[in-house]
């Protein structure tokens, strides 16, 4: 069902991120119902696993679990439903900006061309709330952590 690799995602995590794991899936089940049209155009893009990548490279403590910036001082929960919407949101501008010729694929592997779109908006080398210019890393980690996750 989520096509999951577990023994990567046990293996490169620590256990409060497992603690955190059925909530986050249950989020990602919840809304790929509600956007299901996003997600049949985009069977190969496994949310579950770019959620928990996503999860993971940013590690924010409580309140900001996700890095979402919107959503700060919240709970795990609410970050974790910003970020889903904001992962499918942004498939349907990937989309836009394929079909419109405003973005030239990068990567012939749809999953990884999708991760250096939405890393590009969700953290842009650059930004003016990331002084030590973290946000290079962010792309290829959540490519790594993403191939990991994923089965």
């Amino acid at each position: 069902m989520w096509n999951l690799n577990w023994r990567n995602i046990w293996k490169n995590s620590l256990p409060k991120f497992w603690e955190e794991i059925p909530l986050i899936l249950a989020i990602v089940d919840e809304y790929i119902e509600k956007y299901q049209t996003i997600v049949d155009r985009n069977k190969d893009i496994n949310l579950y696993a770019l959620s928990l990548a996503v999860r993971r490279q940013e590690n924010g403590g409580k309140g900001i679990e996700f890095g979402v910036m919107a959503a700060k001082g919240t709970d795990l929960e609410e970050q974790a439903r910003w970020a889903v919407v904001t992962f499918l949101k942004n498939e349907e501008r990937w989309e836009r900006a394929m079909r419109e010729g405003n973005w030239k694929p990068q990567y012939q592997n749809r999953e990884l061309d999708y991760i250096t779109y939405l890393g590009n908006r969700w953290a842009p080398v650059g930004a003016s709330n990331d002084p030590a210019g973290l946000n290079k890393y962010w792309i290829p980690n959540v490519q790594r952590l993403y191939l990991l996750y994923k089965r």
